[in-house]
């Protein structure tokens, strides 16, 4: 599934800002609004003149105005002395565009020797461990739940931009809340200077690494949002950037207060296990699948109830198969439900199996026997569908791509969806698809 990646530049920072990110994709959006109505006022053509009686015209209240937007940042005192800084250079006017880019996210990037799944996996095992005690990764699918992502190739002639892995999740510590993204990338780039309002104070570590802080918020119309950072410039190369806000776990707004302090995210970003050329341990495994479920949407699964799940999963016989990872690991989707993807490394079969789990789906009306799919209702009202499709490729060579699924759907509205396929070997049987799918410990009862 193609990724949409944007990449943004602000002053003469070498890390991106999240910050900056959203505020130049608003503009960008406020942008093409705005010229769609221009392009629909140009287009408008005048009816002819009206030939009989004109209408009495009638009085009406005019629209009310918008409301004025407002977007305040902390002003910036110069000149001013920086802790850790031995020249302080004055702010500079800020610049930002965006960027859009389409692409397959893929580990295997040539153009990044450094990087790999294996090596995504170990960077973020040892993010992970360097968190502090008590901090918890909130239930989110795999691209929020703190595993470093796939780099994307900077689109730009000049590679301004540089090209990053990140990591991105909510964290839940006691009663706070707030994100966290991490980026890593390589940079044979001077460390930049410091410029006033960019940092609170430059950290110069024994082994050479230098930390830059910074703690700060901004108010659109009316509401504060805080942000706090932290970036490393680390001997072998390597630039980390950690950035958190106070967005409140359920998207509910800002909490106020953070997760992590300012020493919490400078630990994070000076872990050993994070940096380009930190060995990946033997053994290390490649990142899990993403998954997603293209399909009606679905109340959000809990983790309790997903744990309940992937105890189911991981005891079903799967007739000599064998998959990497094991089923039994089920994350929230985007519009609801979970899922949970893995490939299968039987001799043969070679493909990717998926499994996803919706509530509150209603049975399917009419049973379906045409182009590859079959549906039949079971005693109790259950519904089984099943359906083949065949792709052909002729890049780069000729093949052709088999797939296989079957739908569980029960009275009580759980629909479960087991999918094999994607690749070139023979999907898994539908009887073993249909015994995963059909499993009575998945269905959620009314």
């Amino acid at each position: 599934m193609p990724t949409v990646r944007r990449f943004w530049f602000e002053k003469d920072a070498t890390a991106p800002s999240p910050a900056v990110h959203h505020w130049t994709v608003g503009l960008t959006c406020v942008a093409i609004v705005a010229t769609g109505y221009l392009i629909a006022g140009l287009l408008y053509e005048r009816e002819p003149e009206l030939t009989t009686a004109p209408i009495t015209p009638t009085t009406s209240e005019p629209p009310p105005e918008p409301a004025e937007y407002s977007h305040v940042t902390p002003p910036v005192t110069f000149p001013v002395q920086i802790p850790g800084c031995d020249v302080v250079e004055p702010p500079q006017p800020g610049q930002g565009f965006s960027i859009v880019t389409f692409e397959t996210p893929e580990y295997d990037n040539p153009s990044y020797p450094w990087f790999s799944g294996p090596k995504a996996v170990a960077m973020s095992q040892a993010l992970r461990a360097a968190l502090p005690a008590g901090v918890e990764i909130a239930f989110a699918p795999v691209d929020r739940s703190l595993v470093f992502q796939p780099i994307l190739d900077d689109p730009t002639e000049d590679k301004r931009f540089g090209s990053w892995t990140d990591a991105r999740a909510t964290l839940l510590r006691g009663d706070r809340s707030g994100s966290l993204s991490v980026t890593v990338r390589e940079s044979t780039r001077p460390i930049p200077p410091c410029v006033a309002g960019d940092l609170d104070e430059r950290r110069r570590l024994p082994d050479g690494t230098i930390v830059d802080t910074h703690d700060t918020w901004s108010e659109t119309n009316g509401v504060r949002a805080l942000s706090r950072s932290a970036t490393a410039y680390l001997p072998d190369g390597s630039v980390a950037h950690a950035y958190a806000t106070d967005d409140a776990a359920d998207g509910s707004g800002y909490t106020g207060t953070f997760p992590l302090t300012i020493d919490d995210l400078v630990a994070v970003v000076t872990v050993p296990g994070i940096r380009v050329t930190a060995p990946v341990p033997p053994g290390t495994p490649n990142p899990p699948e993403p998954c997603n479920i293209w399909a009606e949407s679905s109340p959000a699964i809990d983790q309790a109830q997903a744990r309940r799940w992937d105890a189911v999963l991981a005891r079903i016989p799967l007739d000599g198969s064998t998959l990497d990872p094991p089923l039994g690991a089920l994350l929230p989707a985007s519009r609801g439900g979970a899922c949970q993807a893995v490939r299968v490394t039987t001799p043969g079969r070679r493909s990717r199996l998926s499994v996803t789990i919706t509530i509150g789906q209603p049975l399917p009306q009419e049973l379906s026997a045409n182009d590859g799919a079959t549906s039949r209702r079971l005693p109790d009202g259950t519904v089984v569908e099943t359906r083949e499709s065949r792709i052909t490729a002729t890049e780069p060579s000729p093949s052709t791509q088999t797939t296989r699924a079957v739908t569980v759907t029960h009275p009580s509205g759980t629909r479960i969806q087991v999918t094999s396929g994607d690749g070139p070997e023979e999907p898994l049987p539908f009887e073993l698809l249909e015994a995963i799918a059909s499993n009575p410990g998945l269905e959620v009862s009314r």
